[in-house]
């Protein structure tokens, strides 16, 4: 058993959790949207647009990590390091592409503040930025699930 190489292999796993609370806990301002009033729910508002956005940067840097541990361990076991950064799994091809979700997301909420902030109508933009973080919720905890699966292969 090597200690090196599971306390690799489960840094992404770790982060990945922390990073899935985060997206939860983003989420849930559809929830506070309805609550709040005012000038409380203008400074939500904000704070919901600025974390959202440094979640795509923590999300990339979650995935990044996922690489790098693989090319680490490929590296230790003497494989090719190109050949370990190959997704193996269902959980490692959704990875990337959770991440081009998650970016398109943040582009539909931007489109919604613009929208907004240039006195447009905005409810479509913000309907549509809300179905698909409901559709981004459901496939990061599917793509969490099979990263739970899959540390069993790999550990």
């Amino acid at each position: 058993m090597d200690i090196v190489r599971i306390v690799v292999l489960l840094l992404h796993p770790l982060l990945a959790t922390g990073l899935l609370g985060w997206i939860w806990w983003q989420y849930s301002w559809r929830r506070k949207s309805h609550e709040l009033k005012g000038e409380s729910r203008k400074k939500a508002l904000s704070q919901h647009e600025k974390y959202g956005n440094r979640l795509i940067w923590s999300a990339f840097f979650v995935i990044c990590v996922a690489f790098l541990s693989r090319a680490f361990v490929g590296w230790r076991e003497n494989e090719s390091i190109l050949t370990s950064l190959i997704p193996q799994s269902l959980h490692g091809f959704m990875g990337p592409i959770g991440f081009v979700l998650l970016f398109l997301l943040a582009r539909m909420g931007r489109r919604a503040r613009d929208a907004r902030n240039e006195g447009e109508k905005f409810a479509h933009h913000a309907l549509k930025h809300g179905r698909a973080a409901d559709l981004i919720v459901v496939l990061a905890f599917l793509h969490a699930f099979l990263g739970f699966l899959y540390i069993f292969t790999v550990l």
